[in-house]
């Protein structure tokens, strides 16, 4: 590829490589330089990065906790080209063992098994701008914990540093010079268009359309879910606890390869606020801010398997900080 080492035979080689490179093979100095811009922004739900230095202690934050951490590529469903840029979305599964202490308590030789999604801007091959988000509720499962429980650590933990509990919101993003796709196909719209009645319209009864009756998605906490009993109960539990989501779908992207189902790739987020009992419990009135990252497999027009990616542990720090805030201002 143009302006790329020569080693990348393309985009997927490319963002499968330099994760091998950077992670397993421990290229965190030189390799971090190299395939990531000095000036680089990282989005993720617990807050945002925005320079390559801060990318490189957040690396060597992880590999002291879980020095022995895998990340086993599932899938690269991407766009572009050598003139316009690259844009990829990498789902994975990250594998680890919780031998050092840190962000996630001392060390408790916890296998621990956590999907992740990754959405980055590449040029020249360098990562410019990146969109993360890791499945934290899987995390704590793992630990032993509730979601809850290791987002009131981490609150805790944010204040003694920070003095406040860090979370990603749009008040404090940083504008980069990508700008959102929305792919021009009829089954990437039938998608965006399924998820729009369902989320921001409530239409529950539109998920028998849009998802086969075998579908399978992976929800948040690492938790498999199967056929349309599974998918509206997960649905109704967050709707439940955000009756006023508002849906934004800010990426969207299809591959069609040979021997492959469709795929498509979606960013989205919702606003909305914590006002019903549900997937989080006693509504807290909270402001809420979800950045989320899915894929999908259709299979003639109806989903057949699809991979739900949100933290769940950043939406708890989010209700967790409203409510101390809010008895601290009544007190």
């Amino acid at each position: 590829m143009k302006g790329f080492d020569d080693h990348f035979n393309d985009l997927p080689d490319y963002i499968l490589g330099i994760t091998r490179e950077i992670w397993e093979e421990r290229g965190v100095g030189a390799k971090l330089k190299r395939y990531y811009a000095d000036d680089v922004l990282v989005r993720a739900p617990s807050g945002i990065l925005t320079d390559n230095r801060g990318v490189t202690a957040a690396t060597l934050q992880t590999l002291n906790e879980f020095p022995d951490r895998q990340l086993v590529g599932e899938d690269v469903i991407w766009s572009g080209d050598e003139d316009r840029g690259f844009y990829s979305s990498h789902r994975l599964i990250s594998v680890m063992r919780h031998t050092g202490s840190g962000a996630y308590g001392n060390a408790s030789g916890r296998v621990v098994r956590s999907r992740v999604i990754a959405d980055c801007v590449v040029r020249e091959n360098q990562v410019h701008e990146e969109w993360l988000v890791r499945d934290q509720a899987a995390f704590a499962h793992c630990l032993g914990i509730e979601p809850r429980e290791l987002a009131q650590r981490q609150v805790e933990s944010d204040i003694r540093q920070f003095g406040r509990a860090r979370y990603f919101t749009p008040e404090e993003d940083v504008e980069g010079s990508y700008r959102g796709r929305i792919d021009d196909d009829a089954q990437a719209a039938r998608y965006a268009e399924g998820w729009s009645a369902i989320w921001d319209g409530k239409e529950i009864s539109e998920l028998f359309a849009l998802y086969h009756p075998g579908a399978t998605l992976n929800a948040p906490g690492g938790i498999v879910l199967n056929g349309h009993g599974d998918i509206d109960r997960f649905v109704l539990g967050y709707l439940s606890s955000f009756p006023d989501a508002r849906l934004s779908v800010e990426h969207l992207i299809v591959n069609r390869d040979p021997g492959q189902p469709l795929r498509i790739a979606m960013r989205w987020s919702f606003t909305a606020t914590h006002s019903g009992w549900g997937h989080f419990g006693e509504p807290t009135g909270a402001p809420v801010y979800v950045m989320g990252l899915s894929h999908a497999h259709l299979v003639n027009g109806r989903v057949s398997m699809e991979w739900v990616t949100v933290d769940e542990v950043a939406i708890w720090k989010q209700l967790l900080a409203y409510q101390a805030s809010d008895r601290s201002t009544s007190a």
